[in-house]
């Protein structure tokens, strides 16, 4: 009876044994129908979980700086009339812009900026070689406009700058050129565009970076457009975009505000049209047809240039 219990007990603990074992291995696993052991789907050993785990995990890219930005370009003048800083008016048949940007201190958002612009003037007034023709021109103006930018807090960018606007005629001086307007402004911008966030990165876009601003040019004179000089004060500007569709076109506006000291309005300065980039693989690259005009508000008189454009943003 007793040798007949134990075998009974020996039978069952032999039998228990397996259990228990493949108990605790299946816990996570699965057996296939071939008795392979395989983990159960959704586990943390399920080699599928950690693929797709990985696959969730997406690498951060460190930003890349670049150390100097801007554009550079080439407008072409059909039609139209401007006033030099000497006061007298002249027909411009080109001018080259440049829009150069460059870090002193990346931590802190700081950074210098100037805008060049060299001016030509057609054939009129003998001041070139009657044997160009139609095709002669002269170097007329030269404008430089720079300073120091920071950019402060969020959207927000202060500008100290100094401005000088130089005609390069010769007139009746054999060696030096006559007249120029020059002086010192302050500028506030926020930037309305999310492209400005990106200042200074590689790819940053300078033409589609909008921006609102006041100002107010504390010191020496500008030239309205009956010649006379004057001296400024409060300035208000404002440079939109709006993207024309799914096209690579979008219009430009480019306004501007400059009071006198009295705080009278003095001048309106407008630059708009349409630009595209049609080389999708070459997105730098810009055409512009637009209208530069300058409104007198106090002579009641206006200056129009109409212009194309190619420029090359970097």
């Amino acid at each position: 009876m007793l040798r007949g219990v134990m075998a009974a007990l020996a039978i069952a603990w032999l039998g228990a044994a397996p259990l228990a074992a493949q108990d605790s291995v299946s816990e996570g696993t699965t057996a296939s129908p071939n008795g392979e052991i395989r983990p159960l789907p959704g586990t943390a050993a399920d080699p599928t979980v950690e693929a797709s785990n990985a696959d969730e995990v997406v690498p951060t890219q460190a930003t890349v700086w670049d150390p100097v930005w801007g554009l550079v370009g080439l407008r072409a003048i059909p039609a139209g009339s401007w006033i030099a800083p000497n006061g007298l008016e002249y027909h411009p048949n080109f001018s080259m812009d440049l829009n150069f940007n460059f870090w002193i201190w990346r931590s802190r958002r700081l950074y210098m900026f100037a805008d060049v612009r060299l001016w030509g003037e057609k054939n009129e007034f003998g001041v070139t070689n009657a044997r160009d023709g139609v095709f002669a021109t002269s170097k007329r103006e030269f404008d430089l406009d720079g300073g120091v930018a920071w950019n402060y807090a969020g959207p927000l960018e202060l500008r100290a700058f100094g401005y000088t606007n130089n005609n390069l005629n010769r007139g009746s001086n054999p060696l030096a050129p006559v007249g120029y307007t020059d002086g010192f402004g302050l500028e506030n911008r926020y930037y309305l565009s999310p492209e400005y966030a990106r200042l200074g990165q590689t790819g940053f876009d300078v033409a589609k970076a909008t921006f609102v601003s006041i100002g107010y040019l504390p010191s020496k004179v500008l030239v309205g457009n009956d010649g006379s000089q004057f001296y400024p004060g409060l300035t208000l500007r404002g440079y939109l975009t709006y993207n024309l569709w799914d096209w690579p076109v979008y219009l430009f506006g480019d306004g501007q505000y400059i009071g006198d000291q009295s705080f009278q309005p003095h001048l309106l300065i407008f630059d708009a049209g349409v630009a595209a980039r049609p080389f999708r693989s070459f997105q730098q690259w810009e055409f512009r047809i637009g209208d530069e005009s300058t409104v007198d508000l106090q002579a009641h008189n206006t200056q129009n240039l109409w212009y194309v454009a190619l420029r090359f943003i970097f």
